[in-house]
Protein backbone atom coordinates (compact mmCIF):
# COMPACT_ATOMS: atom_id res chain seq x y z
CA UNK A 1 0.00 0.00 0.00
CA UNK A 2 1.37 3.21 -0.90
CA UNK A 3 0.47 6.63 0.31
CA UNK A 4 -1.91 8.70 -1.31
CA UNK A 5 -0.16 11.61 -2.35
CA UNK A 6 2.79 9.79 -3.53
CA UNK A 7 0.95 8.29 -6.25
CA UNK A 8 2.18 9.23 -10.01
CA UNK A 9 1.44 8.01 -13.06
CA UNK A 10 3.19 4.95 -13.34
CA UNK A 11 1.42 3.97 -9.72
CA UNK A 12 -0.73 1.02 -9.31
CA UNK A 13 -2.76 3.02 -7.04
CA UNK A 14 -4.47 6.06 -9.03
CA UNK A 15 -5.38 9.09 -6.29
CA UNK A 16 -8.42 10.17 -8.20
CA UNK A 17 -9.60 6.70 -8.03
CA UNK A 18 -9.03 6.19 -4.14
CA UNK A 19 -9.23 9.38 -2.50
CA UNK A 20 -12.54 10.95 -0.66
CA UNK A 21 -13.10 13.47 0.89
CA UNK A 22 -13.69 11.44 4.33
CA UNK A 23 -13.62 14.61 6.39
CA UNK A 24 -15.23 17.16 4.09
CA UNK A 25 -12.31 19.49 3.95
CA UNK A 26 -13.44 20.13 0.18
CA UNK A 27 -16.61 21.51 1.58
CA UNK A 28 -15.01 23.66 4.36
CA UNK A 29 -13.02 25.01 1.61
CA UNK A 30 -15.73 26.29 -0.73
CA UNK A 31 -16.41 28.87 2.38
CA UNK A 32 -14.02 31.50 3.04
CA UNK A 33 -11.44 28.81 4.53
CA UNK A 34 -7.97 28.55 2.97
CA UNK A 35 -5.77 27.10 5.07
CA UNK A 36 -5.83 23.21 5.81
CA UNK A 37 -3.86 22.43 8.90
CA UNK A 38 -2.90 18.85 9.88
CA UNK A 39 -0.40 16.50 11.13
CA UNK A 40 2.41 15.27 8.94
CA UNK A 41 1.36 12.17 7.49
CA UNK A 42 -2.71 13.69 7.90
CA UNK A 43 -3.20 13.89 3.86
CA UNK A 44 -3.10 17.35 3.31
CA UNK A 45 -0.64 16.69 0.21
CA UNK A 46 -2.73 13.69 -0.84
CA UNK A 47 -5.88 16.51 -0.54
CA UNK A 48 -3.41 18.63 -2.79
CA UNK A 49 -2.99 16.23 -5.57
CA UNK A 50 -6.77 15.36 -5.35
CA UNK A 51 -8.05 18.85 -6.17
CA UNK A 52 -4.92 19.16 -8.85
CA UNK A 53 -6.00 16.28 -10.81
CA UNK A 54 -9.57 16.93 -10.32
CA UNK A 55 -8.81 20.38 -11.37
CA UNK A 56 -6.49 19.57 -14.66
CA UNK A 57 -9.31 16.78 -15.71
CA UNK A 58 -11.96 19.63 -16.35
CA UNK A 59 -11.35 21.56 -19.55
CA UNK A 60 -12.57 24.80 -17.30
CA UNK A 61 -10.24 24.83 -14.71
CA UNK A 62 -6.59 25.75 -13.69
CA UNK A 63 -4.54 24.65 -10.59
CA UNK A 64 -0.67 24.73 -9.91
CA UNK A 65 1.12 23.01 -6.55
CA UNK A 66 3.99 25.37 -5.45
CA UNK A 67 6.43 23.97 -3.42
CA UNK A 68 8.78 24.97 -1.24
CA UNK A 69 11.49 24.11 -4.00
CA UNK A 70 9.87 26.10 -6.59
CA UNK A 71 10.14 29.06 -4.08
CA UNK A 72 13.76 28.05 -3.20
CA UNK A 73 14.58 27.81 -7.03
CA UNK A 74 13.01 31.38 -7.38
CA UNK A 75 15.87 32.88 -4.48
CA UNK A 76 18.15 31.09 -6.78
CA UNK A 77 17.63 32.70 -9.73
CA UNK A 78 17.39 36.06 -8.26
CA UNK A 79 20.59 35.98 -6.15
CA UNK A 80 18.97 35.71 -2.55
CA UNK A 81 20.39 33.12 -0.41
CA UNK A 82 17.91 30.76 1.30
CA UNK A 83 16.21 32.04 4.19
CA UNK A 84 16.22 35.47 2.92
CA UNK A 85 12.87 37.42 4.03
CA UNK A 86 10.77 37.83 0.84
CA UNK A 87 7.78 39.96 2.38
CA UNK A 88 4.37 40.58 1.48
CA UNK A 89 5.11 42.46 -1.43
CA UNK A 90 7.17 39.08 -3.08
CA UNK A 91 4.21 36.85 -2.20
CA UNK A 92 1.98 38.49 -3.79
CA UNK A 93 3.80 39.23 -7.42
CA UNK A 94 4.16 35.18 -6.73
CA UNK A 95 0.48 34.53 -6.65
CA UNK A 96 -0.16 36.62 -9.13
CA UNK A 97 2.19 36.09 -11.98
CA UNK A 98 1.29 32.49 -11.54
CA UNK A 99 -2.65 33.57 -11.52
CA UNK A 100 -1.64 35.17 -15.37
CA UNK A 101 -0.10 32.10 -16.35
CA UNK A 102 -3.31 29.99 -15.62
CA UNK A 103 -5.55 32.60 -17.00
CA UNK A 104 -3.43 32.97 -20.01
CA UNK A 105 -3.98 29.21 -20.81
CA UNK A 106 -7.57 29.84 -22.01
CA UNK A 107 -7.29 33.10 -23.81
CA UNK A 108 -10.23 32.15 -25.77
CA UNK A 109 -12.57 33.11 -23.03
CA UNK A 110 -10.96 36.34 -22.27
CA UNK A 111 -13.23 38.91 -24.32
CA UNK A 112 -11.94 41.58 -27.19
CA UNK A 113 -8.59 41.72 -25.16
CA UNK A 114 -5.80 41.28 -27.56
CA UNK A 115 -2.32 40.92 -27.64
CA UNK A 116 -1.48 38.26 -25.28
CA UNK A 117 1.80 37.72 -26.62
CA UNK A 118 2.97 40.94 -24.39
CA UNK A 119 1.69 39.24 -21.17
CA UNK A 120 3.34 36.82 -22.36
CA UNK A 121 6.54 38.33 -22.67
CA UNK A 122 6.06 39.98 -19.07
CA UNK A 123 6.13 36.67 -17.47
CA UNK A 124 9.00 34.83 -19.39
CA UNK A 125 11.20 38.21 -18.78
CA UNK A 126 10.45 37.83 -14.94
CA UNK A 127 10.07 34.41 -15.33
CA UNK A 128 12.96 33.63 -13.25
CA UNK A 129 11.87 36.00 -10.37
CA UNK A 130 13.03 39.80 -10.63
CA UNK A 131 16.32 41.77 -10.61
CA UNK A 132 17.46 43.07 -7.19
CA UNK A 133 18.43 46.42 -6.98
CA UNK A 134 19.90 48.18 -3.88
CA UNK A 135 18.21 51.48 -2.56
CA UNK A 136 16.36 52.38 0.88
CA UNK A 137 12.97 51.09 1.41
CA UNK A 138 10.53 51.33 3.73
CA UNK A 139 9.79 48.58 6.77
CA UNK A 140 6.24 47.55 4.46
CA UNK A 141 8.89 46.73 1.50
CA UNK A 142 11.25 43.63 0.67
CA UNK A 143 14.10 43.40 3.36
CA UNK A 144 16.46 40.37 3.70
CA UNK A 145 17.93 38.41 6.53
CA UNK A 146 21.34 40.31 6.13
CA UNK A 147 19.70 43.42 6.37
CA UNK A 148 20.61 44.99 3.20
CA UNK A 149 17.97 47.30 1.45
CA UNK A 150 17.02 45.98 -1.66
CA UNK A 151 14.03 46.19 -4.28
CA UNK A 152 12.42 43.56 -6.99
CA UNK A 153 13.10 45.70 -10.05
CA UNK A 154 10.98 43.86 -13.05
CA UNK A 155 10.65 45.06 -16.47
CA UNK A 156 7.55 46.45 -16.98
CA UNK A 157 7.64 47.11 -20.45
CA UNK A 158 5.83 44.49 -22.03
CA UNK A 159 2.61 44.76 -19.43
CA UNK A 160 2.81 48.69 -19.80
CA UNK A 161 2.27 47.81 -23.46
CA UNK A 162 -0.53 45.16 -23.11
CA UNK A 163 -2.53 47.88 -21.10
CA UNK A 164 -2.48 50.24 -23.41
CA UNK A 165 -3.45 48.54 -26.30
CA UNK A 166 -6.66 47.45 -24.20
CA UNK A 167 -6.91 51.17 -23.01
CA UNK A 168 -6.03 49.96 -19.54
CA UNK A 169 -4.95 53.31 -17.61
CA UNK A 170 -2.08 52.87 -15.37
CA UNK A 171 -2.97 53.05 -11.86
CA UNK A 172 0.15 55.25 -11.57
CA UNK A 173 2.87 56.72 -13.44
CA UNK A 174 6.00 54.15 -13.21
CA UNK A 175 8.84 53.45 -14.19
CA UNK A 176 9.94 50.71 -16.99
CA UNK A 177 11.57 49.08 -14.47
CA UNK A 178 9.77 49.63 -11.07
CA UNK A 179 9.81 47.28 -7.93
CA UNK A 180 7.37 45.10 -7.23
CA UNK A 181 5.64 47.48 -4.71
CA UNK A 182 5.86 50.07 -7.26
CA UNK A 183 4.12 47.88 -9.99
CA UNK A 184 1.59 45.86 -7.92
CA UNK A 185 -1.28 48.11 -8.85
CA UNK A 186 -1.03 47.81 -12.40
CA UNK A 187 -0.61 43.86 -12.02
CA UNK A 188 -4.06 43.65 -9.82
CA UNK A 189 -5.71 45.53 -12.43
CA UNK A 190 -4.81 43.67 -15.28
CA UNK A 191 -5.16 40.40 -13.49
CA UNK A 192 -8.73 41.92 -12.69
CA UNK A 193 -9.91 42.76 -16.19
CA UNK A 194 -8.73 38.91 -17.09
CA UNK A 195 -10.75 37.33 -14.13
CA UNK A 196 -13.73 39.52 -15.03
CA UNK A 197 -13.73 38.39 -18.58
CA UNK A 198 -13.25 34.49 -18.21
CA UNK A 199 -16.02 35.02 -15.52
CA UNK A 200 -18.59 36.67 -17.82
CA UNK A 201 -17.53 34.34 -20.50
CA UNK A 202 -20.16 31.90 -18.24
CA UNK A 203 -17.89 29.08 -18.91
CA UNK A 204 -17.64 28.74 -14.79
CA UNK A 205 -13.83 28.48 -15.29
CA UNK A 206 -12.38 27.98 -11.90
CA UNK A 207 -8.21 28.63 -10.60
CA UNK A 208 -6.71 27.63 -7.54
CA UNK A 209 -3.42 27.87 -6.41
CA UNK A 210 -2.20 25.20 -3.66
CA UNK A 211 1.35 25.67 -1.22
CA UNK A 212 2.72 22.73 0.11
CA UNK A 213 5.41 21.48 1.64
CA UNK A 214 6.03 24.40 3.71
CA UNK A 215 7.50 22.85 6.23
CA UNK A 216 10.79 21.95 4.37
CA UNK A 217 13.52 24.05 5.56
CA UNK A 218 11.31 25.77 8.18
CA UNK A 219 13.59 26.55 11.10
CA UNK A 220 11.62 27.81 14.11
CA UNK A 221 13.82 29.45 15.65
CA UNK A 222 15.06 31.76 12.83
CA UNK A 223 12.74 34.40 12.46
CA UNK A 224 13.22 35.14 8.60
CA UNK A 225 11.98 31.70 8.07
CA UNK A 226 8.80 32.36 10.65
CA UNK A 227 8.41 36.15 8.64
CA UNK A 228 8.01 34.59 5.31
CA UNK A 229 4.92 31.87 6.13
CA UNK A 230 3.58 34.86 8.03
CA UNK A 231 3.49 37.15 5.08
CA UNK A 232 2.63 33.87 2.61
CA UNK A 233 -0.72 34.30 5.00
CA UNK A 234 -1.25 37.62 5.04
CA UNK A 235 -0.82 37.93 1.00
CA UNK A 236 -3.03 35.23 -0.05
CA UNK A 237 -6.10 35.87 2.82
CA UNK A 238 -6.03 39.36 0.63
CA UNK A 239 -5.93 37.92 -2.78
CA UNK A 240 -8.55 35.66 -1.94
CA UNK A 241 -10.59 37.84 -0.35
CA UNK A 242 -10.44 40.23 -3.72
CA UNK A 243 -11.00 37.91 -5.93
CA UNK A 244 -13.23 35.12 -4.76
CA UNK A 245 -16.27 36.07 -6.64
CA UNK A 246 -14.32 35.43 -9.74
CA UNK A 247 -13.65 31.58 -8.54
CA UNK A 248 -10.27 32.10 -7.65
CA UNK A 249 -8.64 30.36 -4.33
CA UNK A 250 -5.44 30.15 -3.53
CA UNK A 251 -5.06 27.32 -0.62
CA UNK A 252 -1.94 26.64 1.82
CA UNK A 253 -1.21 23.56 3.71
CA UNK A 254 0.21 23.46 7.09
CA UNK A 255 1.13 21.60 9.17
CA UNK A 256 -0.12 21.31 12.88
CA UNK A 257 3.03 22.70 14.59
CA UNK A 258 3.78 25.40 12.53
CA UNK A 259 0.93 26.76 13.05
CA UNK A 260 0.67 26.72 17.07
CA UNK A 261 3.84 28.24 16.99
CA UNK A 262 2.48 31.25 14.32
CA UNK A 263 -0.86 31.45 16.47
CA UNK A 264 1.43 32.64 19.08
CA UNK A 265 4.23 35.06 17.21
CA UNK A 266 1.41 37.72 15.98
CA UNK A 267 -1.57 38.86 17.40
CA UNK A 268 -3.73 38.58 14.41
CA UNK A 269 -2.99 35.52 13.65
CA UNK A 270 -4.54 33.32 16.09
CA UNK A 271 -8.04 35.00 14.56
CA UNK A 272 -6.93 33.91 10.79
CA UNK A 273 -6.69 30.61 11.76
CA UNK A 274 -10.02 30.32 13.95
CA UNK A 275 -11.55 32.34 10.62
CA UNK A 276 -9.82 30.79 7.52
CA UNK A 277 -8.23 27.27 8.45
CA UNK A 278 -9.92 23.90 8.37
CA UNK A 279 -8.17 20.66 10.04
CA UNK A 280 -7.42 17.28 8.96
CA UNK A 281 -8.51 15.39 12.41
CA UNK A 282 -9.17 11.76 11.84
CA UNK A 283 -10.30 11.28 15.62
CA UNK A 284 -12.71 13.62 15.51
CA UNK A 285 -15.67 10.75 15.99
CA UNK A 286 -14.18 9.49 18.76
CA UNK A 287 -12.16 6.00 19.19
CA UNK A 288 -13.92 4.33 16.69
CA UNK A 289 -12.25 6.39 13.93
CA UNK A 290 -14.81 5.63 11.62
CA UNK A 291 -13.45 7.94 8.88
CA UNK A 292 -9.72 6.22 9.01
CA UNK A 293 -11.07 2.64 9.16
CA UNK A 294 -13.06 3.65 6.00
CA UNK A 295 -10.07 4.96 4.40
CA UNK A 296 -8.25 1.69 4.84
CA UNK A 297 -10.93 -0.93 3.84
CA UNK A 298 -11.22 0.85 0.80
CA UNK A 299 -7.53 0.47 0.29
CA UNK A 300 -8.27 -3.38 1.27
CA UNK A 301 -10.88 -3.52 -0.69
CA UNK A 302 -8.87 -2.17 -4.00
CA UNK A 303 -5.30 -4.30 -2.60
CA UNK A 304 -7.73 -7.64 -1.99
CA UNK A 305 -9.67 -7.46 -5.85
CA UNK A 306 -5.99 -6.78 -7.86
CA UNK A 307 -3.89 -8.86 -6.02
CA UNK A 308 -6.05 -11.97 -4.54
CA UNK A 309 -9.42 -11.04 -7.17
CA UNK A 310 -11.57 -10.94 -4.17
CA UNK A 311 -14.21 -8.27 -3.99
CA UNK A 312 -15.65 -6.56 -1.30
CA UNK A 313 -12.46 -7.43 1.08
CA UNK A 314 -12.57 -5.25 4.66
CA UNK A 315 -10.23 -5.25 7.85
CA UNK A 316 -11.25 -8.72 8.76
CA UNK A 317 -10.25 -10.32 5.38
CA UNK A 318 -6.60 -8.77 6.32
CA UNK A 319 -5.93 -9.29 9.84
CA UNK A 320 -7.45 -11.38 13.52
CA UNK A 321 -6.69 -8.36 14.87
CA UNK A 322 -9.22 -5.50 16.34
CA UNK A 323 -8.90 -2.62 13.90
CA UNK A 324 -9.29 -0.58 17.55
CA UNK A 325 -5.70 -2.25 18.75
CA UNK A 326 -3.93 -1.26 15.72
CA UNK A 327 -5.19 2.21 15.76
CA UNK A 328 -3.88 2.11 19.05
CA UNK A 329 -0.30 1.42 17.94
CA UNK A 330 -0.80 4.91 15.69
CA UNK A 331 -1.13 8.18 16.28
CA UNK A 332 -4.49 7.76 14.16
CA UNK A 333 -3.48 9.04 10.41
CA UNK A 334 -3.57 7.50 7.23
CA UNK A 335 -0.14 7.84 6.49
CA UNK A 336 0.47 5.64 9.93
CA UNK A 337 -1.66 2.76 8.68
CA UNK A 338 -0.07 2.49 5.19
CA UNK A 339 3.62 2.51 6.92
CA UNK A 340 2.28 -0.01 9.52
CA UNK A 341 1.21 -2.51 6.15
CA UNK A 342 3.83 -1.66 3.88
CA UNK A 343 5.92 -5.15 4.54
CA UNK A 344 2.59 -6.67 3.35
CA UNK A 345 3.92 -5.57 -0.38
CA UNK A 346 7.29 -7.50 -0.02
CA UNK A 347 6.74 -10.66 1.75
CA UNK A 348 4.36 -13.38 1.31
CA UNK A 349 1.39 -13.75 3.63
CA UNK A 350 -1.73 -15.79 4.52
CA UNK A 351 -4.85 -13.56 5.14
CA UNK A 352 -6.15 -12.94 7.78
CA UNK A 353 -2.90 -12.35 9.65
CA UNK A 354 -2.73 -13.80 13.32
CA UNK A 355 -2.41 -11.43 15.89
CA UNK A 356 1.50 -12.54 16.00
CA UNK A 357 1.90 -11.37 12.33
CA UNK A 358 0.33 -8.39 12.99
CA UNK A 359 2.39 -7.50 16.14
CA UNK A 360 5.64 -7.91 14.16
CA UNK A 361 4.25 -5.40 11.40
CA UNK A 362 4.39 -3.58 14.90
CA UNK A 363 7.67 -3.58 15.16
CA UNK A 364 8.66 -2.82 12.02
CA UNK A 365 6.12 0.31 12.06
CA UNK A 366 8.49 1.20 14.89
CA UNK A 367 11.32 1.53 12.26
CA UNK A 368 9.13 4.13 10.32
CA UNK A 369 7.98 6.37 13.41
CA UNK A 370 12.00 6.61 14.47
CA UNK A 371 12.31 8.63 11.18
CA UNK A 372 9.49 10.22 11.43
CA UNK A 373 9.68 11.31 15.23
CA UNK A 374 13.25 13.04 14.41
CA UNK A 375 12.28 14.66 11.26
CA UNK A 376 9.38 16.52 12.98
CA UNK A 377 11.31 17.72 15.46
CA UNK A 378 13.89 18.81 13.34
CA UNK A 379 12.43 22.17 12.24
CA UNK A 380 12.23 22.97 16.25
CA UNK A 381 15.15 21.65 17.74
CA UNK A 382 18.38 20.95 17.36
CA UNK A 383 20.15 17.65 16.97
CA UNK A 384 21.82 17.97 20.83
CA UNK A 385 18.44 19.12 21.85
CA UNK A 386 16.89 16.31 19.98
CA UNK A 387 18.95 14.08 22.15
CA UNK A 388 17.90 15.71 25.62
CA UNK A 389 14.74 14.80 24.15
CA UNK A 390 14.73 11.42 23.59
CA UNK A 391 16.21 10.84 26.75
CA UNK A 392 13.10 12.51 28.52
CA UNK A 393 10.77 10.37 26.75
CA UNK A 394 12.92 7.42 27.58
CA UNK A 395 12.66 8.63 31.34
CA UNK A 396 8.65 8.62 31.10
CA UNK A 397 8.57 5.29 29.13
CA UNK A 398 10.17 3.45 31.62
CA UNK A 399 9.39 5.16 34.62
CA UNK A 400 5.47 7.28 33.96
CA UNK A 401 6.89 9.99 36.39
CA UNK A 402 5.01 13.11 37.41
CA UNK A 403 6.14 16.67 35.47
CA UNK A 404 8.18 16.97 38.55
CA UNK A 405 10.82 14.98 38.38
CA UNK A 406 11.83 15.26 34.76
CA UNK A 407 12.38 19.25 34.89
CA UNK A 408 15.64 18.39 36.21
CA UNK A 409 16.81 16.72 33.04
CA UNK A 410 16.44 20.16 31.17
CA UNK A 411 18.67 21.51 33.80
CA UNK A 412 22.05 21.52 31.83
CA UNK A 413 20.23 22.66 28.62
CA UNK A 414 19.06 26.06 27.61
CA UNK A 415 15.64 24.26 27.01
CA UNK A 416 12.63 25.57 28.71
CA UNK A 417 11.68 21.80 30.41
CA UNK A 418 7.79 22.92 31.18
CA UNK A 419 7.50 24.62 27.73
CA UNK A 420 9.12 21.15 26.03
CA UNK A 421 7.02 18.76 27.88
CA UNK A 422 4.02 21.22 26.44
CA UNK A 423 5.18 20.19 22.95
CA UNK A 424 5.59 16.76 23.33
CA UNK A 425 2.13 16.84 24.45
CA UNK A 426 0.96 18.61 21.99
CA UNK A 427 2.07 15.87 19.78
CA UNK A 428 0.90 13.40 21.82
CA UNK A 429 4.30 11.75 22.08
CA UNK A 430 3.21 11.77 25.71
CA UNK A 431 -0.11 11.56 27.34
CA UNK A 432 -1.26 12.25 30.90
CA UNK A 433 -2.38 9.89 33.92
CA UNK A 434 -4.93 10.81 36.09
CA UNK A 435 -5.17 9.75 40.01
CA UNK A 436 -8.48 7.81 38.88
CA UNK A 437 -6.15 6.27 36.21
CA UNK A 438 -7.55 7.89 32.91
CA UNK A 439 -5.36 8.47 30.19
CA UNK A 440 -5.57 11.88 27.68
CA UNK A 441 -3.71 11.70 25.00
CA UNK A 442 -3.89 15.56 22.84
CA UNK A 443 -5.12 13.76 19.49
CA UNK A 444 -8.35 12.06 20.86
CA UNK A 445 -9.50 15.75 22.59
CA UNK A 446 -12.31 16.12 20.91
CA UNK A 447 -14.98 19.24 21.13
CA UNK A 448 -16.82 19.19 24.09
CA UNK A 449 -14.08 17.64 26.80
CA UNK A 450 -13.45 19.30 29.60
CA UNK A 451 -10.08 18.05 30.18
CA UNK A 452 -7.04 17.61 27.57
CA UNK A 453 -6.68 19.79 25.55
CA UNK A 454 -3.62 20.92 27.05
CA UNK A 455 -1.14 19.36 29.29
CA UNK A 456 -1.91 20.61 33.15
CA UNK A 457 1.30 21.27 34.89
CA UNK A 458 -0.63 22.65 37.80
CA UNK A 459 -1.97 19.57 38.98
CA UNK A 460 1.11 16.74 38.57
CA UNK A 461 -0.14 14.07 37.12
CA UNK A 462 2.03 10.99 35.37
CA UNK A 463 3.22 11.33 32.26
CA UNK A 464 3.41 8.14 29.84
CA UNK A 465 4.73 7.93 26.21
CA UNK A 466 2.36 6.93 23.34
CA UNK A 467 1.92 3.00 22.42
CA UNK A 468 4.07 4.09 19.30
CA UNK A 469 6.89 4.02 21.57
CA UNK A 470 7.20 0.75 22.43
CA UNK A 471 9.39 -0.59 20.07
CA UNK A 472 11.17 2.37 19.74
CA UNK A 473 12.91 2.81 23.25
CA UNK A 474 13.21 -1.57 23.19
CA UNK A 475 14.78 -1.99 19.73
CA UNK A 476 16.87 1.61 19.25
CA UNK A 477 17.47 3.63 22.53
Amino acid sequence: MEAEAESSASSSVKLIDVFHDDLGILADLASQKFIVIGRKGSGKSALASYVFQTMTDHATDECEIIKHDAIERELNLQGLQPGSVLGFDFYKWLVMVKLIELLLRHESILGDLKSFDKLKEFIEINRGGVRITERKISNEEVSTSKGANVEFGVDAKPLKSFMKINNLATVKKIKNTPSIYEILPDLEKVIDTLLACAYHSGNNNSYCLIFDDLDIGFNSSNIESVSNLISLLRATKQLNHKWDRYNFKCLILLRDDVERLLSRRESDLNKLFSSYSTTLNWYCKGAETPDLRAFIERRISRAFKDTQGINGALWINLTNTYFKDVVDKTFCRPRDLIAFFEPLSSEEYKYPLTNDETQKLARSYGQHIEREFQNELSSFYSQEEIKVIIKVLKSIHDNEPKISDLLGLFSDTKLDGQEVLKDLYNRSFVGMRNSKGHVFFKYKFLKGHTFGAELNLDQNHKLLTHTVFEHQFQDYY
